[in-house]
């Protein structure tokens, strides 16, 4: 049985997936219905600890259009991500998209890659098993080569 792909359990699988990569300090998440980011997170790694990840989570959807609403999720997702952009350092923000796997292979291809390199912004691409992969600004142009 295929589980559901909610927000909360795209949320939980990237958390999982970043804690694995040492992006576990000072890890801020948010309820549905309050305001920011789904989730942000500080490199721990970092001495300084200004390297930050902010992403905004989708999950999917079941209704009737669904396969309409994965066409344009990400573009939901992406116009809160650019608002809360921070263009303080660069490079020390990253910015990431946080879907389920159908929507995030959409994004790839629709996303110009030399936006997402300029934008820092990576996607989150989280399987119905909640496997993630992640999708940095260079896998953008890869992909939309092919």
């Amino acid at each position: 049985m295929k589980k559901i792909i909610s927000e909360k359990f795209v949320e939980k699988a990237i958390l999982k997936h970043l804690d694995k990569k040492g992006w576990n300090y000072n890890v801020k998440t948010k309820g549905l219905h309050e305001r920011g980011c789904d989730i942000v997170v500080t490199d721990s790694r970092n001495k300084n600890k200004a390297r930050r990840f902010y992403i905004e989570c989708k999950g999917k959807s079941y209704a009737k259009s669904a396969r309409a609403i994965a066409d344009t999720i990400f573009l939901f997702a992406l116009g809160q991500v650019i608002t809360r952009m921070k263009v303080v350092a660069r490079h020390a923000y990253k910015y990431g998209l946080g879907l389920p796997e159908v929507s995030a292979k959409k994004a790839l291809r629709r996303i110009p890659w030399q936006a997402a390199r300029h934008l820092c912004l990576y996607i989150f691409s989280v399987d119905d098993k909640g496997r993630v992969t992640e999708y940095s600004p260079r896998d953008f142009k890869k992909s939309q080569r092919s």
